[in-house]
């Protein structure tokens, strides 16, 4: 009895690792089209580490900003995004974030962030749809110190995993604040963010 169990047991995992390995490949071809990672990285994600990386740079009078992240949570989008989309809720999961609320009719996030990474507390606005299932979401900042920043959050699923990569950009008037520090603190707290998300989002 007991052998005709571990045989039955054996027999569906040999079995579903075809389609296993085939998700594996389809996210690693995925990811690669976003972001031109060496395979060794995306490995880390897979481990579950979160990668953000990011680029400022001073030109002339203007500054030009461009950040990439990716992530792969351990549950299935179905699962995650039930949580996730829910914006109001981020005050309660992030240290940093002291309020947040979303406006359903504007898609419009409101953030109010106070960390001491920060040049000071800073007041963010960010157009975007809920993000409720997998798919594209493009986003938008209407107002501040990087006014008209641009980029999309994609999410996809792999092997009952949620991945999530982001990609923003923009160029504008300096801001004041030194392209180093910028840097830090919009890496820093990209990570520490997604981090604590993970956390909360993982029951």
């Amino acid at each position: 009895m007991m052998r005709t169990i571990l045989f039955i047991i054996l027999s569906s995992l040999i079995i579903s690792l075809p389609s296993y390995a085939k998700d594996s490949d389809q996210m690693t071809q995925f990811v690669k089209s976003k972001w031109e990672l060496k395979n060794e990285i995306i490995q880390q994600v897979i481990n579950g580490d979160i990668i953000v990386d990011t680029e400022v740079e001073t030109i002339d009078k203007e500054q030009k900003f461009a950040m990439k992240a990716i992530g792969l949570h351990p549950k299935s989008c179905a699962r995650v995004l039930r949580k996730l989309s829910r914006y109001e809720e981020f005050s309660n999961w992030i240290p940093y974030i002291k309020k947040s609320k979303y406006n359903e009719a504007n898609k419009l996030i409101t953030i109010h962030a106070d960390h001491f990474l920060l040049p000071f507390p800073m007041l963010v606005h960010i157009i975007i749809d809920r993000t409720n299932k997998e798919g594209d979401y493009p986003f938008v900042f209407p107002t501040g110190i990087f006014l008209n920043l641009k980029g999309t959050v994609s999410i996809r699923e792999f092997n009952n995993r949620c991945l999530f990569f982001s990609e923003s950009k923009w160029r504008g008037k300096h801001t004041g604040i030194n392209d180093l520090v910028i840097e830090i603190f919009a890496t820093t707290l990209s990570k520490i963010g997604a981090e604590m998300l993970v956390r909360k989002t993982q029951f």
